[in-house]
């Protein structure tokens, strides 16, 4: 039986633990990767939510790549995609959707992640898989003792648990990038997803080909056009 946790209040009084000095960093680095998985789909013309996006940084990112994201956290400030937030998610039907570095903070994953599988054929999820034998307290960084913030870890075999009572049909892993799906995919999406070091390179050096659709300024005329509106009726 698992034990709840009682420290998460505690935990939780910075939505964005200390420790994670890395954020940016990570999310340069699934921009591309999220970016091959993407072409490999053939979903360029698709929309996207990035789920528990924190600060809204992924989104941003892959709006300046030409990519309709979204953005839903109702635990942080959304600095870098205002204006492109959906307060439910379940509310719309999305191509894709990315929930990154979260399932780990997840205290129940099925009754968390269902309704988000409900408005999806495509999840893709970073957890780092838990290492056999099992590391004590102290052997894995994973853990996040200082933080708190990390109370749920994963083998394959229970992601494979998780994507069928989400009702997917399935889950392509690899150490931390996983795909959960419904219907085909594509063999080269499955190999972006298992070696995610080749799938962040090539979409890395797709990078400037994607420029050609950013929405970084159609994001700026939209928001400098409600500016204009706000100071019109005050």
């Amino acid at each position: 039986m698992a034990l709840e946790p009682t420290w998460l209040d505690d935990a939780y009084g910075d939505a964005i633990g200390k420790l994670d000095v890395g954020l940016l960093d990570r999310c340069q680095t699934l921009a591309s990767v999220t970016a091959s998985v993407l072409r490999t789909e053939r979903l360029r013309t698709g929309r996207f939510l990035d789920w528990a996006g924190g600060y809204g940084t992924l989104t941003r990112l892959m709006r300046d790549r030409g990519y309709d994201f979204v953005h839903n956290d109702p635990m942080a400030e959304n600095m870098f995609a205002e204006g492109h937030e959906v307060a439910d998610p379940t509310t719309d039907r999305y191509d894709l959707v990315t929930a990154f570095e979260v399932l780990e903070h997840l205290t129940h994953p099925v009754v968390s992640l269902a309704p988000l599988a409900a408005s999806t054929d495509r999840l893709i999820a970073t957890t780092q898989i838990l290492p056999s034998p099992t590391p004590g307290p102290t052997d894995w960084d994973y853990y996040a003792l200082e933080s708190g913030q990390h109370i749920t870890f994963y083998t394959r075999a229970s992601l494979k648990k998780l994507a069928h009572r989400l009702g997917f049909d399935g889950v392509v892993t690899s150490s931390l990038v996983h795909l959960f799906y419904r219907g085909k995919l594509s063999p080269l999406t499955k190999a972006m997803v298992r070696r995610p070091a080749v799938s962040y390179g090539l979409g890395h050096l797709a990078s400037l080909a994607d420029r050609r659709h950013s929405l970084l300024m159609s994001d700026h005329d939209a928001v400098r056009a409600r500016l204009a509106g706000e100071s019109s009726t005050r």
